[in-house]
Formats: structure tokens, sequence, C-alpha cells
């Protein structure tokens, strides 16, 4: 193994924070995202219970009244 020089660690240790921060950025897009689709599926439950929850009722339009002569 060969010893690594103050620079090159230091470098080392430059390259493991970015890569953090690119970690760390994407694992907020995906809680957002997460986020985002918890929100729109909340969104459409409602609605389909919405739709679950009418009430059907019956009207009388018209009345026919029959004869035979």
């Amino acid at each position: 193994m060969s010893a690594l020089t103050l620079e090159e660690k230091l470098e080392v240790q430059k390259q493991i924070r970015h890569l953090e921060g690119q970690r760390n950025t994407k694992r907020r897009a995906l809680f957002e995202a997460q986020d985002e689709i918890d929100s729109k599926r909340e969104a459409l439950i409602t609605e389909i219970e919405g739709k679950l929850l009418r009430t059907d009722s019956i009207e009388k339009l018209f009345a026919c009244n029959w004869r035979v002569i």
C-alpha cells in the first residue's frame, strides 16, 4: 500500500464532499417526488370516495295512461 500525500488526501475529501452533496440533492428530490405522489394518491382517494357516496334519486318525469277501448 502506498501512503497518500496530504494533497491527495485533501483531493479525496473534496471528492467525497462533492459526492455526498449530490447524494443529498437526489435524496431531497426523491422525498419531494414521494410527497407529490402521496398528495395525488390522497386526491384520487377523495375523488373516488365522493363518487361512492353519491345518492341516486328517482324523479317522476312524465306519466302515461293507457286505456283499451
